[in-house]
Parts: C-alpha cells; structure tokens; sequence
C-alpha cells in the first residue's frame, strides 16, 4: 500500500534532476554565446595593446581534455592541469568578492618604512648628500609623530602586485572600487590565463588603465627569476617608484605563485638601491668628456666580432677566496687564454708571478687614482693594458700602456656619449651589459662584448666564505687589514660545496652576473670555478676539473688586434653644442612649475609627482638623454620615499603637510642642479682620500 507515495517520491526527484539537467545545459548555452563573444573582444583588444601576448594566444595549443566548467551561477570554473579540484566553487563571483573584500580592508603593502630613519649628520659638500640630509629630517619628523599606520586599501593607491590570474574575475572586481598608476599582474600558468579570456572582460579592464593613463603589465607563463627579471626591467625603464609601494594580491595558493611571492620579496632590496645620484652623475659626465677630449679609445662593437676568439678562452678574475685555489691553475693556462684582472685582483696576480691582460677598473671616484698610486708595482702600469667605463677619472688611463672605454649605463656620461657618438661617427660607442656593481661584473661584460665564447670565472664568489675568509691571501685587503663591508646577511648556495653570505651588493652582483649569463644562454658557455655562490646558468667546476687545449696563441698580436679592431677615438669639437644647457634649464623650470600646481589632497600630492617623473623620463629617447640621467637618481630617491610614506599612515591633513615640507626641498634641489649643471659639467671629481684612509 505504500509503493505509490514511494514511486511519486522517485518521480519528483527523477524531474528535479531532468529540470536540473536542462538549466545546466542552458546556462551551458548562455555561457557558450557570451564566452565566445568576449573571447573575440579580448583578442582585438590585446591585438591592438599587446601585440606580443596576442600572438602567443594566436599560436597556443589546448591540451586535450581542457574545458572550462559552467558553474549553478552561470560562470566558468576550471581545473588545472596536473589538479583534480576546480579553482572555484558554485559561484565564483561572489568568492571572489568576499576574497576581494577581505584583502582589501585588512591589506598587505610592500613598502619600505622611510620614516625610522634619524636625521644625518654629514658635512658632504655634494649637493645630493646636502639635499639628503634635509630630507632625513622631514622623515624623522614624520618618524616621531604616533601616526596611525594604513590598513585598508585606500580607493586610489600607486601600485597593485596580482600574483594569480585564475579566471580574472578578481580584477574587474578590484578595480570597481579602486585604482592604480601601475598594476603588476603575473599567472605562471598560460593556460589559466587563455581560459580567462573566455570569463573575464580584458578588453574593459585594459581600454579602462588606457582611459586613466595607468599603466598595466602582464606577466605571463613564467617561473620566479623571469618575473622579478621583467619588474627590474620596467623599473629600470620608467622608474621604481613603479614597484616600491605596492598593495600586494594572491588570488590563489600554489607552488608557482608561492615562489612568485617570495621571489618579490627576497628580491625587493634590489628595486631600492642602485639609483645613482646627481654629483656621481655630472662627475661621471665630466670624465667622460675630458676622456673624449684625452682621445681615449673606445669600444666599438658595430666592428663586428673578431673570428681568432672564438677558440680562445677568456679568464675572469676576481679577488675572492676561492682565487688562491686556483693560482696554479692560472699559471699554467695564462699562455693559453686571455686574462682580465678585475681591480685588486691585479695585485694579487703580479704577486703570484702572472702577467693578465687587461687590467679592468670602473670606481669613479679620484680615490681609484690615489689607491693605484699607493699599491703600484715596482714594475708600474706602463707595461699593462687597461680596460675601463666612461665615468672613469681620466688621469687614471695616462697611467698605462693603453686605456679601452665602454659605456657602463645607465649614466649620464652613457646616454650621453652613445648619442653624440652617433652624431660624430655614425655609429655608437658600445654600452657594456650588466657591467656593475662590481669590477668582476665589468670584466665579465667585456668578455662577453669582445666575443669570447668561453668564458671561465676564478675568484668570483659573492660573498663572504663561511670560514670567514673576505679575500685571497694575496689581496693587499691582506697586507694592509683593510676593513671589509659589514651586514653579509644574505645567504647562498655554495658553487661546490660550503654556501656563502652575501651583502645586499653582493647579492647584486650576484644577480647581475646570472641576468647576463641568461642573455648569452646558447652562445656562450660560461664556467665559475671553485667555491664561492653558484651562478644559475654557470657551468660548476672544480680547479681539478678545468682542462684546456695548451695550443700555441701569440698572445701579443691577439690583444693588439683586440685593440685595434674593437677601440678608437671620438672627435670632441661638439661636445658643449649637444650638451644643451638652455634646454636643460627648461627641463627644470617646467618640473618647478608642476610642483607649484595647488596640491589639496593626497592623491593629487601622488598625481603631481607621477607628472613629474614622466616629463623627466620621457627624455630618454630625446635629443639630449642624459638629462634622465642627471636628475634620475636623486629623483628616485626623494620620489621614492615621499611616495611610500604619504599613503603608509590614515591621518592625511597631517601627512600632506610632511609631503610639503619634503617636496619643497626637491623643488629647491631642481633649482640648485639647474644652475650646477653649467657650472660643473667638466668638473673632475675631487674626493682625493681612499676610503680605507678615512678616519671612522
């Protein structure tokens, strides 16, 4: 009697499913027709501001099996590749807004807190230091004040960092409530970010940053090191005040975008230093031209690469540790490949009896001259080659038997000397890539400049050993127990077996030489030998391990060669016509005349600066590119600072009234260097006492 209620219970439930069945297939088709039209739009979208990102979507290929999944919302899910688990729930939208929601009132900054700084104490004459340590005492004002630290996403914010694309539906929402000058969007996984243009309006978020004139980088299907790569690149083209203040965003966990995280942060010291500044800049400039007007012979790559080196191999060397292992190795090799000394390694080398090369030198300062002088060999200079940069002190090149310049960039001095070497001899002097921080970065440049193909680094290490060794025992480090740089905090893998702690310099250094070894990948085999850090891209090799061909080469004739196919003169009739004095005291007056535009609130404080930085870096592809130069550095350090602690506490009355006090002060520093520069554009540096002399 009761199988009837029991069949109408089978029934009904039979017909939920049939109706559920059919709304899923509807909303399936309603997908379907709104995915494809979007889709469409995307492409034109991205054909018309990516050109790049458009073609690799042009030319990808899905792999079986990849379907993007209709969800009870009528939205796209989708499953990984390698995953069994959909990256959203039945409604993606509204997960994603509650995520949306979270990270933005209790929000994560990268950001440098500026204001813990204690005013200096300097009697530095330069104009920069002066300016500098003006500013420190705006900040420790700021400092001493009990501000209340931000903690929401305020509506407009200089930077967001997206770690994650997923489907996309993060973004659109974000930016309903929000905007950004720059925003930073990076999905290791391509095809995650292929099935978004199927979900996700693009063509809305990227026609909305053309609209405001903000700027948005995509960052897609790469690991950690090519994603911090192309941050130092952008910032490097439009400046760090791009990446140094930034709302932070992961929209889903995974290994990839785990590693993208921590690659930012371990990385971020990288985005605050090496600025340059504007006395090392106009000093640089003013070598560089007494370098012209001395005839000094630079390198010219356009000459094309000479065929004798590509069976030669090029030593590197460095002062590090793991040198004095290597010395007899060196020794019986020096006849068979060419050997670049980098700075004090000269010292080490002649001590050990070997002759290089090239000696390589880059400090600017008139402290390398004095140190030269001081630790010169009996034998003297007069016998050995020097390699150099443009920014060198130009007694330091009388000194030797011959002196090549490159271009070290990005200097003044650089931007310079490449455009008005074009104008005098129809070509440019060559910029030697990744040439810094330090003399081996230099050396390894030049190897890579000339054309070796084989390039082995000894004493190369970056960083301090674990056994507390700074240096070879050969090192005049040694003999006159020369102080070492403190604060070799970072640690990294050894190259053999024991790791090493690297300074933040170092670190640099480090990362200056892999970049490099990456943009000769396949055509250049490179090879760190002994201990010291390991170099991704480097071959490892143990001293015992290195063996070379001992063939015969006439040393003598290879390097004059060298010289004088790749080096020559530049004729310095024009210099002061393109250095263009009046045209830079317009520069400066229109930045003066932004900063003086009324300034109420704190995104119009922001908006000014942004005016600023982009008038003064649109000259780096103007007639005259070294104003970028000129005013860059100390630019980026006063921008920079102001713009981090202006949005880093809520009370904004009372932190305009520090951006005013700051602001003014690089105002009043835009007027002193317009009229230093015509005072001082071939004023040789004057700091005449090594560091080492210096009382602490």
């Amino acid at each position: 009697m009761n199988k009837l209620p029991d069949l109408k219970g089978q029934l009904d439930s039979l017909q939920d499913k049939l109706d559920a069945v059919k709304a899923h297939e509807e909303r399936e088709q309603v997908f379907a027709l709104e995915a494809n039209e979007r889709f469409a739009r995307n492409i034109v979208t991205f054909e018309k501001y990516y050109p790049q990102i458009f073609k690799a979507i042009n030319e990808y290929q899905t792999r079986e099996g990849f379907c993007i999944h209709v969800t009870k919302s009528g939205h796209g899910n989708f499953i990984p590749k390698e995953q069994n688990v959909a990256i959203y729930g039945d409604d993606p939208v509204l997960q994603t807004a509650e995520q949306v929601k979270r990270y933005t009132e209790s929000a994560n900054f990268g950001r440098t807190d500026y204001t813990s700084t204690q005013e200096w104490q300097s009697d530095d004459p330069r104009l920069h230091i002066q300016y500098m340590r003006r500013l420190s005492a705006v900040l420790s004002k700021v400092g001493a004040q009990n501000y209340t630290p931000t903690k929401s996403l305020p509506k407009h914010y200089p930077t967001a960092m997206i770690f994650g694309i997923g489907l996309g539906y993060h973004i659109p929402e974000l930016l309903s409530n929000h905007s950004f000058d720059y925003m930073f969007i990076c999905e290791p996984d391509f095809e995650l970010f292929f099935a978004s243009l199927f979900c996700t309006n693009w063509f809305e978020i990227i026609e909305l940053f053309d609209k405001q004139g903000a700027c948005l980088f995509l960052s897609l299907g790469v690991n950690y090191e090519e994603f911090f790569d192309e941050i130092f690149r952008i910032a490097g083209e439009i400046g760090s005040f791009c990446a140094i203040n930034s709302f932070c965003y992961q929209h889903y966990p995974s290994k990839e975008v785990n590693e993208l995280i921590r690659a930012f942060f371990d990385n971020y010291y990288q985005l605050q230093s090496g600025y340059g500044f504007y006395n090392d800049a106009i000093t640089g400039l003013a070598h560089a031209i007494h370098n012209v007007e001395n005839d000094s012979q630079f390198l010219f790559t356009a000459n094309g690469t000479l065929k004798e080196l590509v069976d030669v191999p090029a030593f590197v060397i460095g002062n590090g540790p793991s040198l004095d292992s290597a010395i007899e190795l060196i020794k019986k090799y020096q006849g068979n490949a060419i050997v670049f000394a980098s700075g004090t390694a000269l010292q080490s080398l002649v001590k050990a009896g070997i002759t290089p090369d090239f000696h390589v030198l880059v400090e600017r300062t008139k402290a390398t001259y004095d140190v030269l002088k001081l630790v010169e060999p009996k034998e003297g200079y007069k016998d050995l080659n020097l390699l150099t940069v443009d920014v060198m002190y130009p007694e330091v090149s009388k000194l030797y038997n011959w002196a090549g310049v490159g271009l070290k960039g990005p200097e003044a001095a650089t931007a310079f000397l490449s455009l008005y070497s074009l104008l005098k001899c129809g070509k440019q002097i060559a910029e030697l890539p990744a040439s810094g921080p330090f003399v081996s970065n230099t050396a390894f440049s030049y190897a890579v400049s000339l054309g070796f193909k084989q390039v082995y680094l000894f004493g190369v290490d970056n960083g301090y050993s674990l056994s507390g060794k700074t240096h070879s025992d050969l090192s005049i480090y040694k003999e006159r127990n020369l102080p070492v740089r403190s604060g070799a905090n970072i640690p990294f893998e050894g190259n053999l077996t024991e790791g090493v702690m690297a300074t933040p310099l170092m670190a640099m250094s480090k990362t200056s030489f892999e970049r490099l070894i990456r943009a000769v990948k396949g055509k250049i085999e490179v090879y760190n030998v002994g201990e010291g850090a390991r170099l991704t891209g480097a071959i490892p090799l143990h001293e015992n391990n290195v063996f070379l061909n001992e063939t015969f080469i006439d040393k003598r004739a290879l390097v004059n060669k060298i010289k004088s196919h790749y080096f020559e003169s530049v004729a310095s009739d024009e210099i002061e016509v393109v250095l263009g004095f009046d045209e830079f005291d317009s520069l400066c007056n229109y930045i003066i005349e932004i900063g003086n535009r009324p300034i109420t609130t704190r995104d119009q404080a922001n908006a000014n600066l942004l005016a600023q930085q982009r008038v003064v870096f649109a000259y780096k592809k103007s007639k005259t590119p070294h104003f970028l130069q000129l005013l860059k550095g100390t630019m980026l350090y006063f921008h920079c600072v102001i713009v981090s602690f202006l949005y880093q506490f809520e009370e904004e009355e009372e932190i305009l009234q520090h951006f005013i006090a700051a602001h003014d002060l690089w105002l009043e520093f835009v007027e002193a260097a317009k009229k230093d520069y015509r005072e001082n554009w071939k004023t040789l540096c004057e700091h005449t006492k090594p560091e080492y002399q210096k009382k602490s």
